[in-house]
């Protein structure tokens, strides 16, 4: 059952009120007998007076004990929460949202069953694509078909809502795995760095696999000023080596290329033939780099960013 930060709150400033109060308690009756006694009679350390002093530090203790309490008490409840949070948006990842997650704090609730929702929606609407054939079989990303239809759309929103970018992936040597290991190990890796994408990129962005070893980001009305950064992040992220069958430990090498919808576009698919000849021109540079073609620019792809 879900506790909420009021009643916590109510419950320690209750318990601080009691041992403030013994507290002040012991202290006035401290002061009154040192005042009413009479100091050259009788010693200052009296038997009444150190029950006194016990009973003030008794107070002091169960005032710290009530606030470092609290305090851990908020501390593990968010914790758990955020966990919960985590463990539903891993669910959402991999199409397999439950129905219950614990909360610990009732303030949560409202903002977790709203994430929950929109996180089943999302489910849905991927099963919905799988139906409609919009899903590729071995990445479980979306394919190329919708791929194409995602930027058709986003080209004829950018008017109003702003540019958006597109980032060409190619796994560098996959070939040469499948060539050498054979093709379930290169459809594993295929697999492998689907997972690796899915993990690093925003909730936000579009994911596909448009054939082969060929992947492709969508970053939704992003300038190519802000997607240079998240493509940057994007090579931080990965991990540098992936785990395939036959205890194969491959090291996990891509060439990119990136561009931006120009306000000269006519047609939904020009940044994706810019984004196309910068990937040409990084593997040409000798791959493992990202290349960036401004939409403005009509020469060679001019920036690169290296690994």
């Amino acid at each position: 059952m879900s506790d909420s930060l009021t009643k916590i709150a109510r419950r320690a400033m209750l318990a601080l009120f009691g041992s403030l109060a013994l507290g002040a308690a012991a202290g006035t009756l401290l002061l009154l007998n040192v005042w009413q006694a009479d100091a050259a009679a009788e010693p200052f350390f009296t038997f009444e007076r150190v029950m006194y002093l016990v009973f003030i530090v008794i107070s002091l203790g169960s005032v710290v004990r009530v606030v470092l309490g609290t305090q851990r008490r908020v501390a593990r409840a968010v914790r758990e929460d955020i966990k919960s949070i985590g463990r539903m948006f891993h669910d959402v990842r991999h199409a397999g949202l439950r129905d219950g997650y614990p909360m610990a704090l009732e303030e949560f609730t409202g903002v977790f069953q709203y994430l929950r929702d929109s996180g089943r929606r999302l489910v849905e609407e991927k099963e919905k694509l799988k139906g409609l054939g919009l899903i590729d079989h071995l990445s479980q990303l979306s394919n190329r078909r919708h791929f194409e239809k995602r930027l058709k759309e986003l080209h004829e929103a950018s008017k109003t809502h702003g540019p958006s970018s597109v980032l060409i992936i190619d796994m560098d040597h996959f070939k040469a795995v499948n060539d050498h290991y054979g093709h379930d190990v290169g459809d594993a890796l295929i697999v492998a760095f689907a997972k690796a994408l899915r993990g690093a990129v925003r909730q936000t962005d579009f994911l596909a696999r448009l054939g082969g070893d060929e992947f492709c980001i969508i970053y939704p009305y992003t300038p190519l000023t802000k997607a240079t950064a998240y493509v940057e992040r994007l090579r931080k992220q990965l991990p540098r080596t992936v785990n395939l069958p036959k205890k194969i430990e491959h090291p996990l090498k891509w060439t990119g290329g990136l561009s931006g919808m120009g306000d000269t576009d006519s047609k939904f698919d020009e940044v994706l033939w810019r984004a196309d000849k910068a990937l040409i021109r990084a593997k040409e540079a000798g791959r493992n780099v990202t290349e960036i073609f401004p939409p403005a620019s009509t020469d060679k792809p001019r920036l690169r960013l290296l690994m």
